[in-house]
């Protein structure tokens, strides 16, 4: 086992990369935020990973040698084994990108890449909603939609480290286009892209709704916040959108529990947020989609860390590779 107390977690978004320096326990010692690499190409992101993290060791003033190295959490297809960004949905070409040896290059110190789920499914198995178990899944319902997986308390990343992607299996064939291309994912009715979508056409198909006046015209402006307003407000069709993303994540969660049988499954991500109005369709949807035998076989939670996850999930896998290594 490595004796260095300290690993860093970079958590990479569309819009937003947070780095933090992390100890041992999962206490987040010192934050940083930035949002300066949003819609830039990928050699832009690249340099602002690398500042992130270079800002998080001079303003921490810790030691680069107590630092056990960088774990990365991306959004997208990974093979975390190869350092590879295979591709992503959300920031475009990204096509087999080797993150991981750019970013340890540049910074000097050791680098882990993997998905953004499984960086976060790492922190609530060793340090939050998933303590004590020994399989457990993690479902995140934001912008995209998908899954971490741990069996046996050990990651499950698959033969090209992209285990995990429930939101591209296809569950209305020739139905609704995926941001992937393919017709009928999971994805296009439970997550914040196919929530925008779906509003879209609502709105396009003339439908009396107050989102049509709070998005101003721009339906890219439409949002889980937004569609929330407007169903506390009693718009009807915001009801119906919200009732939607709930139904369909619990058809993913009774597809987790179908073909992986987990102990524990933590659901986390901005649109889970949403609360009740969420949790109860998707919880009905399990009931009805699942065999009956396996109804109470998983418990379902709320996740421990939201925001935070991707920054303590990233330490926990730079900590596992420097203790691997050390071994």
């Amino acid at each position: 086992m490595s004796s260095k107390p300290y690993a860093m977690g970079v958590d990479v978004g569309g819009t937003k990369i947070a780095a933090g320096l992390v100890d041992r326990e999962g206490r987040i010692l010192h934050r940083f935020y930035t949002k300066e690499h949003s819609g830039h190409p990928p050699d832009v992101v690249v340099e602002s990973i690398v500042r992130a993290c270079n800002a998080v060791l001079l303003e921490s003033k810790v030691k680069r040698e107590d630092v056990a190295g960088i774990g990365i959490g991306f959004g997208g297809h990974v093979n975390g084994r190869a350092g590879l960004v295979l591709t992503s949905s959300n920031m475009p070409a990204w096509d087999n990108m080797p993150l991981r040896d750019r970013v340890a290059e540049l910074v000097g110190l050791p680098v882990a890449l993997e998905n953004d789920c499984n960086i976060v499914a790492l922190a609530e198995y060793h340090h939050g909603a998933g303590r004590g178990c020994r399989d457990m899944v993690y479902i995140t319902m934001s912008t995209g939609l998908g899954i971490g997986i741990i069996i046996d308390g050990k990651l499950y990343a698959g033969h090209t480290g992209t285990a995990g992607e429930l939101g591209h299996t296809v569950v209305h064939a020739d139905d609704r286009t995926c941001a992937c291309g393919k017709r009928g994912c999971l994805m296009a009715y439970a997550c914040g892209m196919g929530l925008q979508d779906m509003a879209a056409d609502r709105i396009a198909a003339g439908e009396p709704t107050l989102l049509r006046e709070m998005c101003e015209g721009s339906v890219e402006r439409i949002c889980g916040e937004m569609v929330h307003e407007a169903a506390q407000r009693g718009d009807k069709v915001a009801q119906e959108l919200i009732w939607t993303l709930g139904h369909y994540l619990g058809i993913g969660l009774s597809t987790i529990v179908q073909v992986l049988n987990p102990e524990v499954i933590v659901v986390g991500g901005g649109l889970v947020r949403i609360g009740s109005a969420i949790m109860e369709p998707a919880l009905e949807a399990l009931r009805e989609n699942v065999h009956p035998v396996l109804w109470d076989s998983a418990k379902v939670v709320l996740s421990q860390f939201w925001d935070d996850a991707g920054v303590i999930g990233g330490a926990e896998i730079a900590f596992e590779n420097a203790d691997a290594g050390a071994q």
